[in-house]
């Protein structure tokens, strides 16, 4: 039970990581002014949305029993890695 404790625990600890990312991007898509901030703002969007996504099939995994766990946890992993993958760091340089 440890083990699916510290699973949770752990996953819990990365989804806040992300979404706190999320916000920093938020917050620099909201000083971009240039074109490019229309591209920034639909990587944002579909990064929360993804986001949610990820964080909707882990809550199903951490409710799951445990002759389900096994199961969900396949589910997870996928879309998770794909979340996990490096994010933008910077926002776009504006155009002079």
């Amino acid at each position: 039970m440890s083990s699916r404790k510290g699973y949770i625990a752990t996953m819990e600890a990365q989804l806040q990581g992300w979404a706190d990312e999320l916000a920093a991007l938020k917050s620099m898509a909201a000083a971009v002014v240039t074109q490019g901030s229309v591209k920034f703002q639909h990587r944002l969007e579909a990064a929360k949305r993804e986001h949610g996504a990820v964080r909707q099939k882990f809550e199903e995994l951490k409710n799951s029993g445990k002759d389900r766990w096994k199961a969900r946890e396949a589910e997870v992993e996928q879309p998770w890695n794909r979340l996990a993958r490096p994010r933008v760091t910077a926002a776009p340089e504006p155009a002079d």
